[in-house]
């Protein structure tokens, strides 16, 4: 099932996701995701920026293994102190692209579609793209990192 993208302007993309609701499919929603992450051409894509407004996202961990994570109820335990600029794009402002500022290690935990919780440590591409898919759950876009 392909969605719409949601608008940059939505309230959905600037308020905080609440925790996933008990009896979420997520088996279901995380197919969802991938579809629509792929058809959107994207590297992450969070269920709020197809208009559910539900705690999770998927993204791409690896590029040249085409390793994907679909992460329910995402969690920041540690971020680097090291950071790394680099140009990044969103699927919800198309065309736009800018440089962000990003920790290059994080320490995550989340819930994946049988509800057990994982601990991983993420680096560089990866990392970013965890940290810019955990903004979108708190209502954070990334035009607001700018600089």
């Amino acid at each position: 099932m392909i969605l719409q993208l949601t608008p940059n302007t939505h309230p959905i993309l600037h308020e905080q996701v609440k925790k996933c609701s008990y009896d979420l499919d997520r088996v279901e929603l995380s197919k969802i995701l991938y579809e629509n992450m792929m058809h959107h051409n994207g590297v992450g894509l969070s269920a709020n920026q197809i208009g559910i407004n539900e705690r999770v996202f998927i993204m791409v961990k690896d590029l040249e293994y085409n390793e994907i994570l679909t992460c329910f109820n995402p969690r920041i335990l540690k971020q680097s102190s090291k950071t790394c600029v680099m140009e990044e794009g969103c699927l919800s402002y198309p065309d736009e692209f800018l440089e962000i500022e990003r920790s290059e290690t994080v320490v995550v935990k989340y819930e994946d579609e049988n509800k057990v919780d994982h601990k991983i440590k993420l680096e560089g591409f990866a990392a970013r793209v965890f940290l810019h898919e955990f903004d979108h759950m708190q209502g954070i876009n990334f035009t607001e990192r700018e600089g």
